[in-house]
Order: C-alpha cells, then sequence, then structure tokens
C-alpha cells in the first residue's frame, strides 16, 4: 500500500509540474488560476487533517488562522520591506502565536464544547477584523496589495502576475507543506495522535500527556493555515473578513470529510473537487450549497471513507 501511495505522490507530482504546459492546449489563464487557489487551499487542508483526522479534535476556527496568516501577510507586504520569505514568514508567525494561546485555553474542552468554543473565537476574530478600522479595513478589507519579489541568489523573480509563474510558486509551497505533513504522520508523534484519537483515556493511562499533545497538534495545524493564508494573500492582493468567517471553516470540514479524513490525500481530492465545483456552480446558481450539502450527506452515509477511499475500495486487493 506504500508503494501504491508513493507511486500516486510521483505521478500527481508530474501532472501538477507539467499541468501549466498544457494549459494552453487544454484551457485557459483563468483555470490554471483556479488550479493555484485549490493548491494553495491545499495546504490548509493538510493541517486540518492532522487536526482533525490524527488526532480527533473538530474543530470550527481553522478559517481564525487562514485570515491570520493572510492578514499577517498583507500587513507585511504594505508596511514591511517586501521580501516574500518575510511576508510569509510574518503572516506564519501571526496564525502560529494565536494557535498556540487559543490551543491553551481550548484543549482543556471535549467533544462539542471544544468546537463551540474554537467557533467563539473565530468569531471574536471575525468580528475585530470586520469593526478594525483602517487597520483591517473594515468590511472591504485590503485591497491592491503588492507584490513581494523572491531572490534566490542572482535570480529575483518578481513577475506575480504571470499565472505560470504564481501556480508554480503554490507548487513549492505545498511540495514543502506535504513533506513536512507525511513527516509528522510517519514520526513517532503521529503515532501518539492516532492513540489520542483512538482512546484519549488510554493514552492517558499509558503515560502519555495527552493535553501537551493536542495543543502542539492544533499549533501545527494553525501554522499550515497561516502558511496558506499568507500565499493567498499575496496571490490574490486582497484580504477580507470573509476570510475569518465560520462558514470558511465549514467548508474546510466538508473538503477534509468529503475526500476521507486521517489519509493526507483525501482532504486533497475533496478540497479539489470542492473547489473546482463551487466556482463553477456559484457562477450558474445562488444556493449552490444546498448541492453540496446534499452531497456531502450522501457520502456520509454511503462512502463513509470518502472519495479518496471509496476509489482505493474500487482497486482489485490484489493489486493493492
Amino acid at each position: 500500500m506504500i508503494k501504491r501511495r508513493i507511486f500516486f505522490e510521483i505521478a500527481a507530482g508530474l501532472i501538477l509540474l507539467i499541468l501549466p504546459l498544457a494549459s494552453d492546449r487544454l484551457f485557459n489563464a483563468y483555470y490554471l488560476d483556479l488550479a493555484t487557489r485549490i493548491i494553495i487551499i491545499w495546504i490548509a487542508l493538510l493541517g486540518y487533517d492532522i487536526l482533525a483526522g490524527y488526532t480527533g479534535l473538530v474543530s470550527f476556527g481553522q478559517a481564525m488562522f487562514f485570515g491570520l496568516g493572510a492578514y499577517g501577510a498583507a500587513w507585511a507586504l504594505l508596511y514591511v520591506a517586501p521580501s516574500l520569505p518575510l511576508v510569509l514568514l510574518i503572516g506564519v508567525a501571526a496564525s502560529t502565536t494565536a494557535a498556540v494561546i487559543i490551543g491553551y485555553l481550548s484543549i482543556r474542552t471535549r467533544g462539542v464544547y471544544f468546537i463551540l468554543l474554537t467557533l467563539v473565537f473565530a468569531e471574536f476574530g471575525y468580528q475585530a477584523v470586520f469593526n478594525g478600522g483602517e487597520i483591517t479595513g473594515g468590511q472591504n478589507g485590503l485591497s491592491s496589495l503588492p507584490k513581494a519579489p523572491l531572490e534566490i541568489g542572482s535570480i529575483m523573480i518578481s513577475d506575480w502576475n504571470d499565472p505560470t509563474a504564481a501556480y508554480y510558486l503554490a507548487v513549492v509551497g505545498f511540495v514543502v507543506a506535504y513533506i513536512f505533513a507525511r513527516w509528522i504522520v510517519g514520526s513517532p508523534f503521529g503515532s501518539t495522535l492516532a492513540a489520542v484519537r483512538d482512546n484519549d483515556d488510554r493514552a492517558t493511562y499509558l503515560g502519555y500527556n495527552t493535553a501537551s499533545i493536542k495543543r502542539r497538534a492544533f499549533t501545527i495545524s494553525g501554522m499550515f493555515a497561516g502558511f496558506s493564508g499568507a500565499l493567498w494573500a499575496h496571490h490574490q492582493s486582497y484580504v477580507s473578513p470573509e476570510l475569518f468567517h465560520w462558514t470558511l471553516s465549514g467548508q474546510f470540514l466538508i473538503m477534509t470529510w468529503l475526500g476521507g479524513v486521517g489519509t493526507l490525500l483525501g482532504p486533497l481530492v475533496g478540497g479539489a473537487v470542492f473547489t473546482y465545483f463551487a466556482d463553477f456552480l456559484s457562477s450558474i446558481m445562488k444556493n449552490w450549497l444546498i448541492i453540496f450539502g446534499v452531497v456531502y450527506v450522501l457520502v456520509v452515509l454511503y462512502a463513509p471513507q470518502g472519495l479518496w477511499g471509496t476509489l482505493v475500495s474500487l482497486v482489485p486487493r490484489s493489486a493493492r
């Protein structure tokens, strides 16, 4: 099974590399931009899967860390010397710091109380940004953000308005995040996450500090979301309070379970399907979320392993 996963990862990586080369013949620049947005969202889904899938902590506050990463990057682009690594670092630092504090307070609760507490913190962040005045741009957000150059030795990359350059930047960010996420879940710490998820009380009885383990998972998840949000702000050149809204957290949850929670690969499938069809359906109908609501219910009832798990189950057992 591991060999098949590695084969899939290599095949998917090759597709991501050659996709811009085929964009002129197969589709226009708009769909390359859509692919870029999907890849950026994948980074946030990796972190959410570590929290929800591998640790068993379902959060409704993930959008807050995504939004903090985006606004941190936006403020860096506006008020700090433009440097892409510095912009991303500030966005990640903002979300990670908030995740440490909020995780320390939220992990004290369990189950639905944990979900509600993360929702409360996310709503607080939304209201703070929405009513933040000139600092946050209020309900209009911050627009016309400049692009930050990237200097690699003697090479200076600054034309991020080029769809191909923006796409490969997102791919590089995702590859780094995926390798880090795969290392986490394959490490001894990843095994302790699974132990906490399967039986919190038993893990405590065996001597694990489950509260500390959950806080670390919560912080890691917030870090991934912040990195994704920082890339999003740089790519879109615009941030708004909607990035903090609980509906975005709900979308992260739907993407993760739609693709297959606790697999790392499943949420990527769910994220791609959700984002593509959301973009398509929203252009032809107003209440497009109703369709996804029905699809999500059907997946939960008849394919609880998600789209990725269903695809894997269709492979003959001998081949697997």
